[in-house]
This record gives structure tokens, C-alpha cells and sequence, in this order.
């Protein structure tokens, strides 16, 4: 899978879970289960999709969990330009 690949993916999973209205949790865990790819590398795109705003933490309670993520509007809108058309990949 390429690193597109893998951004879409998280995207998707992050966007489809927020449309149900609930907390996306272990992002990181499902990514890698679901798509047997390496932690590292998926990590590293997560931390990139945060850096460039896609993606934040969410805090539940009072404590924030490392892979727990709430997509942006601009994630929304990247996703929705960059990903639904290779929906198929």
C-alpha cells in the first residue's frame, strides 16, 4: 500500500466514524490490523496528517490518547478531494 494509500485510508476511517457521531479511538491499531502495514510508518503519516492540520486529538475526559483523533474541516475537505475518487485503491 502507498503512503497515499495508507492517508486515505485514515481519513476515511477518521470521516466515516465522525459521521456516526462517535470518538475515534486506536486509529493506529485499526489502520495497521485492518491494512497489515508496518506501526512505524503509519504512525509517522499520522503524525504528518496532524502536522498539517487533518487531524486532532481528542480528549475524553480529562486525558488525551496518543492515537484518538477527530478529523478538521479541512480534513474533511482533503479527504473528500483527494481520496473518494481512488475509493477503489
Amino acid at each position: 500500500m502507498t503512503d497515499q494509500g495508507i492517508r486515505c485510508a485514515i481519513l476515511k476511517y477518521v470521516y466515516d466514524t465522525k459521521k456516526t457521531g462517535k470518538v475515534v479511538m486506536a486509529v493506529l491499531s485499526r489502520i495497521t490490523s485492518d491494512y497489515s502495514v508496518d506501526k512505524k510508518r503509519v504512525l509517522s503519516i499520522l503524525r504528518s496528517l496532524k502536522k498539517e492540520g487533518l487531524l486532532k486529538s481528542v480528549t475524553r475526559g480529562a486525558r488525551v490518547f496518543a492515537t484518538d483523533y477527530e478529523i478538521t474541516e479541512e480534513g474533511v475537505r482533503k479527504y473528500q478531494e483527494k481520496c473518494r475518487e481512488s475509493k477503489a485503491d
